[in-house]
């Protein structure tokens, strides 16, 4: 399977060229994107939309691409309506990440490293990621992998955070959602986050670019 994914840093980017290319996009999109108050918030998610398109883009020259054809599912999945297109976006801090497949399901998710009191999120994790991530060398590295791996899995299958987090179990390389599997592996982007991305047939073609508007 080949999926195309990119990433862009935030403070690399020009954020007049950003506002100029945003402001070619329809006013549906542009208004879900201003409804956010934080300003770096915003920017990274015209980032989001811009990272996609420039795949979609990429991977297939030729494909039309609309705007208007941008919808979301009843688990608030986005999808390009008359399209096989796939995809997924996250963002952290200073970190934009998306994915796109043609002919499989895909999930992305990225988070910063940063101190945290793991014990607060038991209630969210199965029985079998508490106890490997009590026996690892590093619990704080072990938790953000199993997180970060059940959410690219977790929008790969379309469910989103609609499923029973503490009902998935997401310490080994393959995660199970309701019978299908789901293939994870990580993405070195930068040692101040951890990344993953999650698909339904396993990855044989990963095209990674690093993009700057």
């Amino acid at each position: 399977m080949e999926v195309w994914a990119a990433y862009s840093f935030l403070n690399k980017n020009d954020s007049d060229k950003i506002a100029v290319l945003f402001d070619q996009l329809p006013d549906s999109v542009k208004q879900s994107v201003e409804r956010y108050q934080d300003p770096e918030d915003r920017l990274a998610r015209k980032i989001s939309k811009l990272l996609l398109e420039t795949l979609i883009r990429k991977s297939s020259p030729y494909q039309s691409f609309f705007w208007n054809l941008y919808k979301k599912d009843s688990f608030s999945k986005p999808y390009v309506e008359g399209s096989e297109f796939d995809f997924s976006v996250s963002h952290s801090k200073n970190l934009i990440t998306a994915c796109l497949s043609a002919n499989g399901k895909c999930g992305i998710d990225i988070e910063f490293i940063k101190p945290l009191d793991i014990e607060i999120y038991n209630d969210f994790l199965h029985p079998q990621e508490i106890k490997y991530i009590g026996s690892h060398q590093n619990p704080q590295t072990a938790f953000y992998e199993i997180w970060v791996k059940k959410e690219a899995s977790l929008k790969a299958s379309g469910f989103g955070i609609s499923k029973d987090l503490a009902g998935i179990d997401a310490h080994k390389e393959i995660i199970v959602i309701d019978d299908q599997q789901y293939f994870t592996q990580p993405l070195a982007l930068s040692s101040e986050y951890i990344s993953y991305i999650a698909s339904d047939v396993r990855i044989t073609n990963l095209q990674l670019k690093e993009v700057i508007f």
